[in-house]
């Protein structure tokens, strides 16, 4: 033996000893220790023939418990008598335990114990787990009793060998099984011992049979003799195991014959009586009295009994007659039991009787032993089934094997029959083609024949050889009663069927359906492919689609293949549903939901898998299924559409969700359901109050309402329908549509189904009908809606929206007007990203009144983004903003040649709409270059234009211009307290980090920031004495690095007491500086405390450049504010700390936290106005792009040349840009001058712009009247934030008059289309300018911004009311009355004194202008025909102006003089340069200018001389001291203002009349001697006056009856 297994058998024999040893130490205390002598010994003998594996499974107390259990069992026992015990051992009784029944068996030693129980036990099912059985030599006492266990060397007296069996078996605790199987093993062990005892006897009864034959032959042919002696010796000799035998006479009983069993005769198994044939006695029948009376001296055959002993089995029947000397049959020598293995082993030719079968076949086969032919059946003959050579007769055995050798190997089916002499079987041999056999095959033949033949029973077995053939050998068990019709043709045609193999079938099958190429094609490529499974339950004809489908797939592996049937044999309401997939199968996980949502319930599901040749695998699920609505389903109309629609839903191109039940229950394709889905998704995002789940109940509760939506859907937009039919069929299919709604019962459902019809009726356009390059539908859809038609919308309501939908991504767009722009965001608000959205449309639409197009916003969510590292997510982002750009343009118009061309295959329900343009906004920041990408590929007209920002366009980061828009705002707060931010050091906070664009820029635009604290959504940065220039440099040099945090700031450069802290930590220790700085005690602070700490702490700014909500008013909850993540760190209004807030980023504060600041004294704007830059500087871009796509289509203009001047362009385009931010914020501050005092005014306009549904006050947060009262009476007028969305909505409805009227087509106004565009334009594009497709919109936004920073928000409105006129008019009027005063250089000389005087002064010069230009604009309103030519005029009034502002000193007198002059001194006093001063001294008396030029130009005299006229007349009548005394009327309201307004302009009418009197009616060379003539004419009139107004001077301030009597006294002047 190897040393290795050596090795191993030794370890194995010491693990074995050991465990023995453990048992037995277990073992040593048990009760039969006294029996038991060697304890180990005694269990080594008893274990010995089972496995080490087998014991170390079990425990060792069970081991031995096991074992002493047995032996106990064996306590008492009679020699002869079995003992047998079943039971399920508990520790608790028994002192073991097992998971198995326990067999116990206590026997007399004897041989076949072991394999007949294990009969009994396998007979009854249960498995065997352990067989134990040692052989133990015992000692007894004559009673029976249990002495001792010997050892295995032991010797004793009287000691004897007994059989000790232990079973194992399945647990079975039913005790009547237990005690059934207990009596059957008792049976079986009683035939055992009398098998074993008799056994000898049996063989020597043969024995005398033989010498008997042999002394005393009957009647017979002696070669029957001596062959049949021979054979009983050959049984003899251990070729036959004798387990019993008996004698029977053949008796003569009422005409009829029987066997009768002889009386003591029995032995072995047949020793008891009882156990006698049932025939015993019985008259036999016809064919057994045949076979009974026959000359065959031996009966060999198959006992109708199963063997109880030995193996299992029929019994071998030998039978040897005796006869009588006539030769008459007398009786029967049975031998009962089994041929033993020799028998079936050794040559047939060695055995006697077969031998001589043998012989005489060949005989009568004419064949030489030596020939082909005998050779073959001479081996045949070798190979013929053994029982049946012992059974059958010569000329059975002869007709079967001349059969089989004229098979010849051919590969057919071939059968033999043979019923046995005594009708109780019949032997069947069955030859199949080898290669066609298997399991599969025999079952089927044992089932036809045993059909045909009634059989009862079956036994089989098959022999394999090398033959072509392989033989399958049935016993068919029959009733001997029993004679069936056989017809062995018919028989074996059905067999050949039943072998005939499903790839013989399938070949059929395929050349018949597909052809003969085709068909044998498919079947060699895939015939072996499939699995047994899949061909024993699928029929070929069905087998024939799925390898077309099989083929199809194999050809495109990425598609996926189906089917939808239902079989022959199947309900109405079930169907099957195959699904073809390459190399795996579809997880059933995911296959069931969407089977289930689409009204399908699984009942099961049967996977195939195909193998190619090549190894591609091809996976066939076959799901049977039931309909889960009682609806009759037409297959043939919907397996196309389920089909598609299962397709799509796995691919992922529609959604899994329960819409898909109307596939089935009203007949729509997915695309079709897909529609369905997106007015649901949308629905939600409106805020319907219903969840989507709901929505799908309701929808398929009412299968015809939602068919009904699809068909009044098609008929408004289905291109392909002719314009006429289309009209016709939306009207028939909208009032079918109403009449279906009549019948919804349910209030919700009625709810939900009518906002289903509402947005397909406010449907204005669609891509619905738009195919795919590909010529497929769209995995996504877009709406264009009319929001006005949509019910319970939330305000405000845009002019267009348009709604984009798709399983990966939706999003919504929504616009204020034609002409609109704004940001697209990756919003990250699922649920209510509309919300969101339209919040950002309002602020964009007050944001906008800067800009060319009105607000926009859009904003799309992405549904199915992937976890991973970061490229692999915004991957997934770009894929959806591309899907929802494509969206957008698939709807939109484009500009061809200057002519609109609609988009393919959409049916427009609107006007023309080409103008589309987009922005970067949160998460998009670098898309625009993706946009413009696509915009490209559909070939839309702005080209890059369409989105700003991209490479080839302005760098918001790089300029800066957000965050220097929103310093402008920044720098006008502190420039109004007298801080010059520029200069002057001042402490800030703020919210974002260095890498952000607004934050970032926003912190270097001063050298002079004191950054004491700072937060992201990481960090928390804390600085309480940082140095201001270090600092800046530290910030510049996070900003310039890529992606920094506030964790890269050097930690050397923060002061004592700072640093940079997690907002994950736990807490946050706060040293004594910091404490101090934030003005608070608390040692420490939670991250999220911490912040809110920041928040309020005292600072000069407070500077948002983050994302989120961090202040709202105190009356706000956090859930209104409506943002969940920053709920934790907001802080209300009145607890800030900071004198300013810049907002530079977006709705970091809610409009009433600013107004509740406002109001606390607070400076703060609004997020629209401080952060407008951006949005600025992208639509000049977007203009300016589109001026220069003009000019490269009329001239050569490269693509590096236009970039180049683009990029010159950059600081030009800024300064533009933040001119307007300069000029808005001053819009503000001086309306918030005489915000108190003007209240009213602005009051009167918030009612306007309601009245003409412009505003919404109450979604605007403006004050109510009530509260506006309250205001009034406190003395406190808007706040900022107010006066600032005042002034937008102001500029956003004087635009709409604007746009609408002819002011764009003025040829002066239209010069402001020049001064729009930088200078490089100007200088070689100016003649192109006219052409620009926005050149109207253009002029509109200048000239209503123009109005509105100049005049404020009320100025042209009022102008309108007070003079019936149009905005139109009052726009020109407004630029004359600018130019003839060259009031534009005032303005620039007033603003270069920034920081040089107090802004305070500024404001007063400034609104000083204003009211020169109100009543200059007054003056050309009343003059109409005037402001026709805007040129004319100011050509005509401008000089005259000029001359005279240069020459007022000389022209005033008194009065007047001296207020020129203290006004001159008092500017010049306040750092007013001297040249300013005077111009500004001279604003008030030139208010009469205009009607001075006029007086000048009718008389025909010098201005100079008529001005001198005119203030001199102002002096001596008291006009001068009755126009202050009008100015300084109290006004209470509108119409008081307007009264208070119509008295001053009537003075000055009357006074300019007074002047043109005193000029026509005098001839003097001095204004003087005119003057004192013209009074000396009319002495008594003007004595009167002024008595008057001396009087009036004596009673007090005057009012406006009393203002009314003075104006009343100088009209008499000028007419007397």
């Amino acid at each position: 033996m190897p040393e290795n297994k050596a090795t191993m058998y030794r370890r194995t024999a010491d693990a074995r000893k050991r465990l023995i040893e453990r048992t037995g130490e277990i073992a040593r205390d048990a009760s039969d220790r006294g029996r038991i002598g060697d304890m180990p010994g005694f269990l080594d003998q008893y274990y010995r023939t089972v496995g080490l594996d087998d014991l170390r499974v079990r425990k060792p107390e069970d081991l031995a418990g096991g074992a002493l259990a047995h032996v106990a069992l064996a306590d008492q026992r009679l020699p002869g008598t079995p003992l047998v015990r079943v039971y399920n051992p508990e520790r608790e009784t028994d002192g073991w335990q097992s998971s198995h029944t326990i067999v116990e068996i206590v026997n007399d030693d004897m041989p076949f114990i072991v394999d007949s129980t294990a009969m009994v036990v396998n007979s009854r099912g249960p498995y065997v787990h352990l067989t134990v059985h040692p052989v133990l030599r015992v000692q007894r006492d004559s009673d029976g009793a249990l002495i001792r266990v010997l050892d295995e060397d032991g010797t004793a007296p009287d000691a004897i060998n007994e059989s000790f069996l232990r079973l194992e078996i399945d647990r079975d605790s039913n005790l009547a099984s237990l005690d059934a199987l207990r009596d059957e093993l008792l049976a079986t062990l009683s035939d055992v011992r009398s098998a074993v005892e008799d056994w000898g006897i049996m063989r020597t009864r043969a024995r005398e049979i033989a010498d008997d034959l042999d002394r005393n032959p009957p009647p017979l042919d002696p070669e029957v003799i001596a062959e049949s002696r021979a054979m009983i010796e050959w049984m003899e000799d251990e070729n036959f195991t004798f387990l019993g035998y008996r004698e029977y006479d053949l008796v003569t009983q009422d005409d009829a014959i029987a066997l009768q069993a002889r009386p003591g005769t029995g032995l072995g198994i047949l020793r008891n009586p009882s156990r006698a044939p049932r025939s015993s006695g019985r008259p036999l029948s016809a064919s057994i009295r045949r076979q009974v009376r026959s000359k065959d001296l031996l009966v060999i055959t198959k006992a109708n009994a199963k063997a109880t002993v030995h193996r299992p089995g029929y019994l071998d029947y030998v039978g040897v007659k005796t006869f009588d000397s006539a030769g008459k049959v007398t009786g029967e020598k049975r031998f009962l039991g089994l041929w033993t293995s020799v028998a079936y082993s050794q040559s047939p030719r060695d055995i006697p009787l077969l031998r001589a079968k043998i012989r005489q076949v060949m005989d009568s086969s004419g064949f030489r032993s030596d020939s082909r032919g005998g050779k073959a059946l001479l081996h045949i003959l070798e190979t013929y089934p053994r029982d049946e050579l012992l059974q059958a007769t010569v000329a059975e055995i002869f007709r079967i094997s001349n059969g089989i050798a004229s098979l010849q190997e051919r590969q057919r089916v071939k059968l033999f029959l043979r019923r046995d002499a005594f009708r109780r079987f019949y032997s069947c041999l069955v030859f199949v083609p080898r290669d066609r056999y298997n399991t599969q095959v025999r079952e089927r033949i044992q089932d036809i024949l045993m059909e045909a033949l009634g059989g009862t029973a079956v036994e089989s077995t098959v022999k394999m050889s090398e033959s072509n053939l392989a033989r399958v050998h049935l016993i068919i068990r029959t009733d001997p009663e029993a004679s069936p019709r056989i017809q062995i043709r018919g028989l074996e045609r059905r067999l050949e069927d039943a072998v005939r193999t499903w790839k013989d079938r399938i070949r059929s099958e395929l050349v018949d359906r597909l052809g003969e190429e085709t068909g044998l094609d498919l079947w060699r490529k895939y015939a072996d492919a499939f699995p047994a499974a899949y061909q024993e339950d699928v029929p070929t004809r069905e087998a024939t689609f799925d390898i077309e489908r099989l083929d199809a797939t194999v050809a495109n592996p990425d598609e996926l293949r189906m089917s939808l049937y239902r079989p022959p044999t199947f309900p109405e309401q079930h169907v099957r549903f195959k699904l073809f997939r390459a190399e795996e199968p579809l997880p059933l996980s995911d296959v069931l939901p969407m089977l289930e949502n689409m009204g399908l319930r699984v009942i099961s599901e049967r996977p195939y898998k195909v193998r190619l040749d090549s190894g591609f695998v091809v996976w066939i699920q076959d799901f049977e299924m039931r309909l889960s609505v009682d609806r009759r389903l037409n297959l043939a109309r919907a397996n196309e559409s389920f089909q598609a629609a299962f397709d799509n839903i796995w691919h992922g191109r529609a959604d899994n969700d329960r819409f898909n039940r109307l596939i089935l229950l009203a007949d729509l394709d997915w695309r079709e359901i897909s529609l369905l889905r997106a007015c649901s998704r949308y629905l939600l995002q409106t805020g319907m109050p219903f969840s989507q789940s709901y929505m799908e109940e309701v929808l398929t509760s009412h299968p015809r309402i939602a068919a009904l939506l699809i068909d009044n859907f098609r008929a408004r937009f289905d291109p392909a329908m002719p314009e006429k039919r289309r009209e016709r069929q939306a009207l028939s299919t909208a009032q079918a549509l109403d009449h279906a709604m009549d019948s919804v019962v349910s209030l919700d459902a009625d709810r939900i189904l009518s906002g289903f019809r509402a947005v397909i009726r406010a449907a204005l356009r669609t891509n619905y009908f738009q195919p795919d390059p590909d010529g497929q539908a769209k995995p996504y859809l877009s709406l264009k809606l009319n929001p006005a038609l949509i019910p319970d919308l939330p305000k405000p309501r845009p002019r267009f929206e348009v709604f984009v939908h798709s399983p990966t991504v939706e999003g919504v767009h929504l616009r204020g007007g034609k002409v609109a722009r704004g940001g697209l965001r990756w919003s990250d608000r699922r649920e209510d990203f509309r919300t969101e959205v339209l919040g950002l449309m309002k602020a964009q639409a007050v944001k906008n009144v800067l800009i060319v197009p009105v607000g926009a916003k859009g904003g799309f969510v992405c549904k199915r983004l992937p976890s991973g590292p970061r490229d692999v997510l915004m991957k997934a982002v770009v894929g959806c903003y591309r899907t929802f750009i494509r969206g957008l343009l698939d709807i939109t118009d484009n500009l061809v040649d200057g002519e609109i061309t609609p988009p393919g295959a959409v049916v427009r329900h609107d006007g023309d709409d080409n103008y589309l343009v987009v922005a970067a906004d949160k998460g998009t920041a670098t898309f625009s270059d993706i946009a413009n990408e696509l915009a490209l590929d559909y070939g839309f007209w702005l080209g890059d234009a369409f989105a700003s920002g991209g490479s080839v366009g302005y760098d918001h980061k790089k300029m800066g211009i957000t965050a220097r828009g929103g310093w402008e705002a920044v720098k006008r707060h502190f420039r109004e307290i007298g801080i010059d931010v520029q200069t002057h050091e001042f402490t800030a906070v703020g919210i974002g980090d260095m890498s952000g664009d607004v934050f970032g820029n926003g912190m270097l635009q001063s050298r002079h920031i004191r950054l004491n604290a700072a937060f992201n959504h990481l960090h928390i940065f804390l600085d309480p004495e940082p140095d201001p220039g270090r600092s800046f440099d530290e910030r510049q040099r996070l900003f310039e690095m890529p992606r920094s945090g506030w964790t890269d700031y050097d930690p050397t450069l923060i002061s004592r007491g700072g640093g940079v802290f997690e907002r994950t930590e736990k807490l946050i220790r706060l040293s004594p500086e910091v404490q101090s700085m934030l003005g608070i005690e608390d040692k420490s602070l939670t991250p999220d405390e911490l912040i809110r700490a920041i928040l309020r702490m005292p600072c000069d700014l407070l500077w948002n450049g983050g994302i989120g909500t961090y202040v709202k008013a105190g009356i706000e909850s956090h859930a209104e504010v409506g943002d969940r993540s920053s709920d934790s760190v907001r802080v209300n209004a009145g607890d800030l700390r900071c004198k300013v807030v810049g907002e530079g980023g977006n709705l970091g504060v809610t409009q009433l936290a600013r107004i509740e600041f406002g109001l606390h004294g607070g400076r703060i704007n609004t997020d629209f106005i401080d952060n407008s830059a951006g949005v600025d500087c992208s639509d000049r871009e977007v203009n300016i792009k589109i001026l220069l796509n003009q000019v490269g289509k009329r001239q050569r203009l490269t693509p590096a040349r236009r970039e180049k001047l683009l990029m010159g362009m950059t600081d030009e385009v800024s300064n533009l840009v933040l001119r307007n931010n300069y000029l808005q914020t001053q819009a503000i501050s001086l309306m918030e001058v005489h915000a108190a005092e003007r209240i009213r005014e602005h009051a009167w306009l918030i009612r306007l712009l309601e009245k003409n549904g412009v505003l919404d006050r109450e979604l605007e947060f403006l004050p109510g009247e009530e509260a506006i009262e309250e205001r009034r009476k406190a003395g406190r007028g808007l706040t900022r934030p107010e006066l600032a969305v005042l002034m937008s909505y102001s500029k956003i409805a004087l635009y709409a008059d604007m746009i609408r009227s002819s002011v764009p087509e003025d040829a002066y106004l239209g010069k402001e289309l020049v001064s729009y565009f930088p200078a490089p334009l100007r200088k070689r594009y100016q003649d192109q300018m006219s052409d620009h497709p926005l050149s109207r919109e253009i002029v509109a936004t200048l000239v209503t911004n123009s109005l509105v920073n100049r005049m404020g928000s009320v100025f042209a409105f009022r102008m309108q009311e007070e003079n019936g006129a149009d905005a139109a008019a009052v726009a020109r009027a407004f630029s004359v009355a600018r130019e003839v005063f060259d009031i534009r250089s005032v303005w620039q000389d007033i603003e270069a004194l920034d920081n040089s005087v107090h802004a305070n002064v500024q404001y007063s010069m400034m609104l000083q202008t204003q009211r020169l230009i109100k009543h200059a604009t007054q003056w050309f309103l009343d003059r109409r025909d005037l402001i026709g030519d805007i040129a004319a005029a100011v050509e005509r009034y401008h000089a005259g102006a000029s001359n005279l502002a240069g020459s007022v000193e000389d022209v005033l007198c008194g009065h007047e003089q001296t207020r020129y002059e203290e006004a001159r001194d008092l500017y010049a006093e306040t750092g007013v340069p001297a040249k300013l001063a005077e111009r500004m001294a001279a604003l008030r008396p030139m208010t009469a200018v205009l009607d001075i030029l006029e007086v000048a130009e009718t008389t025909q005299r010098g201005a100079a001389f008529v001005a001198s006229v005119y203030f001199r007349l102002g002096e001596d009548v008291h006009l001068d001291w009755i126009r202050d005394q009008i100015e300084r009327l109290a006004v209470d309201g509108h119409w008081q203002a307007m009264a208070r307004g119509s008295l001053r302009e009537n003075l000055y009418t009357l006074q300019s009349r007074l002047a043109e009197q005193v000029v026509r009616g005098g001839s003097e060379s001095s204004a003087t001697e005119a003057v004192d003539a013209w009074l000396e004419s009319r002495s008594e009139r003007v004595e009167h006056i002024r008595h008057t107004t001396r009087e009036m001077r004596a009673s007090g301030p005057l009012d406006f009856p009393t203002a009314s009597v003075a104006l009343q006294e100088i009209r008499r002047l000028a007419h007397g």
